[in-house]
């Protein structure tokens, strides 16, 4: 019994005014072949299929295409959670067709939290006569209005409790549906969070107000043989517990990324349980961030070797000690074009940057996050009214990503 797991595609991301279609391409043609390959019986994606809650048609193509050709290879079933980013009602709607399709699809948390222990029967391979068989308990991003409900005059600290409370009240209500149907196949349980102590990068959308909904790995069910996780884009385990285990995102989804070999994470059940197996996933295009004063940038450009890279490098360039002219800029995409290189973004790096200096004339508003944005105003009312208490900062920072959130999971 093979299974394999991976999360956050993010099709149809717009990166810096470019899209990512060839690579998404890429990586789902380098899927489907390690599905045949490594004959998976059990394809799990653990949410944040999509970008946005609202795709572009060629992100949707992609999908449904990459499930059509899955569903020809008679020994694999898929199990789709939602994420974040997804829609729960666009993931949903052609859930009875794909149902079919031996796809299952768990948009969003349901009324009936039976629906999303998912039998998964063994068919087209030889298995094992105690193996015929394998649940999941495929359980999507549980937002706010899934796991509490609204209540007048309560206090920020009172709301993120309620919040966590919910989420860890969610997998024991899962844990004591499992253990009433007695489940004594493999069993492996999903999620899309922030796990407590994990690692992030630049990409990760705040899930939910500061940490409210995360729980760390001692929240998870004893029952589950596995936990697989989406959300965070570094393939990683959680809390030393190697079974409760991020995929990680297939492709860099930032800057910050770059240098971190991508994977998906294949299952081998034995006797022991899962035996797990790190699958790496091709560069589909190279991305660099390069730092230095802009001579050692110009410097660097120069040698800068795209013989062997399939698709355009997109660079990111970092200067030490602010521009030297007004011309700089210019000059530095000027050169990464004449070396086969496309450059996306220009940043300074000072030890001390004002709100100037970080956020110079050039650069574009895609280039920043809501975030980002917000912390600038906040460092600059700062600077003029004189610095708030740390925890008066901290209160206002946690309203400002709960209207952030809400707006996001509206949209």
């Amino acid at each position: 019994m093979n299974v394999l797991h991976t999360s956050d595609w993010h099709l149809g991301q717009h990166f810096f005014d470019c899209h990512r279609f060839e690579e998404h391409k890429a990586f789902l043609a380098f899927l489907l072949e390690t599905i045949k390959k490594r004959q998976v019986d059990l394809l799990i994606v653990a949410g944040d299929i999509f970008d946005t809650a609202n795709p572009p048609r060629e992100a949707e193509k992609l999908y449904f295409s990459f499930l059509a050709e899955l569903s020809a290879i008679d020994h694999c079933t898929t199990v789709v959670v939602g994420g974040n980013h997804d829609s729960p009602s666009h993931l949903n709607a052609p859930a009875a067709i794909l149902e079919s399709l031996r796809v299952h699809v768990v948009g969003s948390l349901p009324e009936d939290l039976e629906t999303c222990l998912v039998r998964v029967p063994l068919h087209g391979l030889a298995q094992p006569a105690e193996s015929k068989t394998i649940w999941v308990a495929a359980i999507p991003y549980l937002r706010g209005r899934d796991v509490r409900k609204a209540v007048a005059g309560e206090s920020f600290d009172e709301m993120e409790e309620r919040t966590r409370a919910g989420v860890i009240a969610t997998y024991t209500q899962m844990a004591e549906l499992i253990a009433k149907k007695k489940i004594a196949a493999p069993l492996i349980g999903t999620g899309h969070l922030t796990a407590l102590g994990s690692s992030v990068s630049d990409s990760e959308r705040t899930i939910h107000i500061g940490n409210v909904g995360s729980i760390s790995a001692s929240h998870f069910p004893e029952c589950f043989d596995y936990v697989a996780l989406g959300h965070l884009h570094r393939a990683q385990a959680v809390g030393g517990k190697p079974h409760i285990r991020y995929s990680g995102s297939p492709i860099p989804l930032s800057f910050s990324e770059a240098d971190h070999q991508k994977e998906v994470r294949l299952l081998t059940w034995t006797q022991d349980g899962f035996q797990q197996e790190k699958i790496p996933v091709p560069c589909f295009r190279r991305l660099c961030r390069i730092k230095g004063d802009v001579e050692r940038l110009k410097e660097v450009l120069s040698a800068f070797d795209t013989s062997k890279d399939e698709r355009t490098p997109w660079l990111e360039l970092i200067i030490k000690g602010g521009f030297s002219s007004p011309t700089v800029n210019q000059e530095l995409r000027e050169l990464a074009h004449t070396k086969g290189a496309q450059v996306l973004k220009v940043g300074v790096a000072h030890d001390e940057a004002s709100t100037q200096d970080l956020f110079p004339a050039h650069t574009s508003i895609r280039e920043l996050t809501p975030s980002q944005i917000f912390e600038k105003r906040l460092t600059l009312y700062d600077e003029s009214q004189g610095s708030p208490e740390p925890e008066t900062r901290t209160k206002v920072t946690n309203c400002f990503q709960m209207l952030l959130t809400q707006a996001e999971e509206e949209r």
